[in-house]
């Protein structure tokens, strides 16, 4: 293409800025289309993680803030500067298990020191503040202003869960609608409204995987299930059994299968390397020290009984960190889920002499520096597994929770797999004493399974890239990458 094409990544969640990162870095080395993000509700929110900051700085991708798109907008700056200090200096409290989490949540922010809780208090407000600024102060017509000002000849976007009925509400039900689903309804209204606003401008929409590619059907729960969901031009999903899940968002125009950019093997080395720059010397693995990176997962195992649910992931967690008591150079590195912070009580799992080979990280610190330095990984179902499971370091998916709830996951044809404390020990165990090895066969049937690619050598981003790159050209003689459906939820090949 000989003119410059403008790109817009609508970006309300670190999640999706992380699925867009790949995208974003590539297309700004590799070709000459302008990239840009619009953050909710505003840019420092994403580069709070240091991770993300470097990344932007190293390849100059342009963030702006849709604070910046509401009236009033030297005051917003103002309070913007005040919500980034805050961001910055803030520490997140260490939470304790309650009988109730309103409880809990309330007496975490009455911890010492009680500049720490001021600070916490003022962001939990500034943050109210944004909430209902974006429902008042943020019209059609300023959005529409902004997409004109920037040229944007294709938006990116993440699945959301809006009905389509309830993106055009008046301000007064929007705000209704904050206190009935409070902050992830006020979100994804906003999302939906800015996208809303593009597809009025005839610009073509194009919407990526917002969570990680499950293969489970979760119909039965009612969750993304809506009926008149908003559906983009373009849908593009992980693999064919997506579809399970994602079938009331097939794309308009086309829906197609080209896999998950964050887990180009390539692109996970590249943040590992950018992570140890980022955070230098501020997390250093232990000498002598056998490192196991513990991450765990949001998953709710039974929504209708909470006290099971803890029950299941209490037993969980403390085999898993049991496994301290049992290896006299083992650390034990927890990143927990973004939505599960420090909520796992140490006292109840392992003496207090032990608890110092235990250490937990909170959201401030990025996943891939502690993938980066560990040595061994191990989870009960998140997908950061997968990251270092492609760069074939020993990993351990823990599958003890499918005696309660069986269910497929991607995981069930690798087989590095351990189902009780006794074969979690042994495993831990071989990997120390007698290496560990992943085949390449195994790593390309999971590529082909999970991500609709042949093998690990292809690089998804480059297909979503030519991807975008073709429906910018308007061109439907393109040829289509990848596998597509039609309109009538045909498999093409």
């Amino acid at each position: 293409m000989s003119e410059s094409k403008n790109i817009l990544f609508i970006t309300h969640h670190n999640n999706d800025f992380d699925h867009f990162l790949p995208l974003m870095v590539n297309l700004k080395k590799h070709s000459n289309m302008q990239v840009k993000s619009l953050a909710f509700y505003h840019k420092y929110i994403l580069l709070q993680n240091k991770l993300h900051r470097y990344i932007c700085k190293e390849n100059s991708i342009e963030i702006d803030s849709i604070t910046d798109i509401f009236y009033f907008k030297k005051i917003n700056r103002a309070i913007v500067k005040i919500h980034r200090y805050i961001l910055e200096n803030a520490t997140m409290s260490k939470k304790k298990e309650l009988k109730s989490n309103n409880i809990r949540c309330k007496i975490t922010y009455f911890q010492k020191p009680m500049s720490n809780t001021f600070l916490r208090y003022l962001q939990l407000l500034i943050e109210k503040y944004f909430a209902i600024s974006s429902i008042f102060l943020l019209t059609k017509k300023n959005m529409m202003k902004y997409i004109e000002k920037n040229n944007i000849d294709v938006a990116v976007i993440d699945i959301c869960e809006m009905d389509e009925a309830a993106i055009d509400l008046n301000p007064i039900r929007r705000f209704m609608l904050l206190f009935r689903e409070r902050k992830k309804g006020t979100m994804i209204n906003l999302l939906s409204r800015c996208v809303k606003v593009v597809r009025n401008k005839n610009i073509p929409i194009f919407m990526m995987l917002h969570g990680p590619p499950f293969f489970w059907n979760f119909e039965k729960k009612g969750l993304l299930n809506f009926e008149n969901r908003f559906r983009p031009d373009y849908l593009a999903v992980a693999n064919t059994d997506s579809m399970k899940l994602f079938k009331n968002v097939e794309g308009l125009k086309d829906t197609f299968f080209i896999g998950d950019p964050r887990f180009d093997i390539k692109w996970i080395q590249y943040l590992q390397s950018c992570a140890i720059k980022a955070y230098k010397n501020k997390i250093v693995k232990p000498k002598d020290k056998t490192v196991l990176l513990y991450l765990t997962d949001g998953f709710t195992f039974d929504r209708n009984n909470k006290e099971l649910n803890k029950k299941y992931k209490s037993s969980l967690q403390q085999d898993i960190l049991s496994m301290v008591n049992e290896f006299e150079n083992l650390e034990i590195w927890i990143k927990p889920h973004p939505r599960n912070f420090y909520n796992i009580p140490l006292d109840d799992i392992i003496s207090k002499d032990t608890q110092k080979h235990v250490k937990q990280f909170g959201n401030d610190v990025d996943t891939n520096i502690l993938m980066a330095l560990s040595d061994i990984s191990i989870s009960t179902l998140s997908t950061a597994l997968i990251g270092d499971m492609l760069q074939k370091k020993p990993v351990i998916f823990y599958d003890k929770w499918k005696r309660w709830f069986d269910a497929p996951t991607i995981f069930d044809s690798l087989k590095y797999n351990a189902s009780s404390r006794e074969e979690l020990k042994l495993k831990i165990s071989k990997i120390i004493n007698e290496g560990y090895t992943i085949k390449t066969s195994i790593l390309n049937k999971f590529y082909r399974d999970v991500f609709s690619v042949k093998s690990s050598s292809i690089s998804m981003t480059d297909l979503y890239i030519d991807k975008i790159k073709e429906l910018i050209k308007k061109n439907g003689s393109s040829p289509i990458l990848g596998k597509t459906i039609n309109k009538n939820n045909q498999l093409m090949l």
